[in-house]
């Protein structure tokens, strides 16, 4: 009997009282840190960064409260400035809360070094297809006296080629082709080679030796 007066007593039910509004208040300041902390329901926009330097991207993003990291720098691409954003994550237009970092995958400075592939002895249309599909230009094309009509040099820049040689993607190459005119005699020797004409073996040397056997 007496713990039931207890109960409904006035100092029990202010004690129970203040509990109530103490854990009320808690819970809502609890609530509140949390939506501050992780700023509940307070998004931005993400910009567009392609072809922006990393210089501007970050200044553009500090200004909204966001974040940048590059992940990757990638093939170059002749469409964007050397060192520009070419991809990013999120998207642009993509809602992000505030503090949300935006990676980027930057674009190189050039193109890269690739093998060119071996043109000496094929035909000019051989040749050319080999060089185009590699990523290669085709420059000038000049013939001089042979009984074949195939690549005998490859030039970049007046540089002969070598075997193995790498040039960057794009780059143009000239080619000197045989002329076909040249006789030969029963053994499939040249003949008349005389002057600026003689090939004095140089050429056959060239054919193993200039790009890969």
């Amino acid at each position: 009997m007496n713990f039931i007066k207890f109960l409904i007593s006035k100092a029990f039910l202010k004690n129970l009282l203040a509990a109530i509004i103490l854990t009320i208040v808690i819970v809502l300041g609890f609530k509140l840190y949390l939506n501050f902390y992780t700023h509940h329901n307070e998004y931005h926009i993400v910009p567009d960064l392609h072809k922006k330097s990393f210089s501007e991207a970050k200044k553009i993003l500090e200004g909204r409260k966001m974040h940048i990291q590059i992940i990757d720098t990638i093939a170059y691409n002749p469409n964007y400035p050397k060192y520009s954003i070419v991809e990013q994550d999120p998207h642009k237009n993509d809602k992000v809360k505030v503090g949300r970092k935006i990676y980027v995958k930057i674009n190189n400075n050039a193109y890269e070094n690739i093998t060119i592939p071996n043109v000496l002895g094929k035909t000019k249309r051989q040749a050319k297809s080999l060089l185009s599909s590699s990523g290669f230009n085709i420059g000038k094309i000049t013939t001089r006296p042979y009984f074949a009509e195939v690549v005998l040099y490859a030039i970049c820049q007046k540089d002969t080629l070598k075997s193995g040689s790498k040039l960057p993607k794009t780059s143009t190459i000239d080619l000197i082709i045989g002329d076909g005119n040249r006789p030969i005699d029963s053994e499939g020797t040249p003949q008349n080679e005389t002057g600026d004409e003689k090939l004095d073996k140089n050429i056959q040397n060239t054919l193993n030796n200039v790009i890969g056997n």
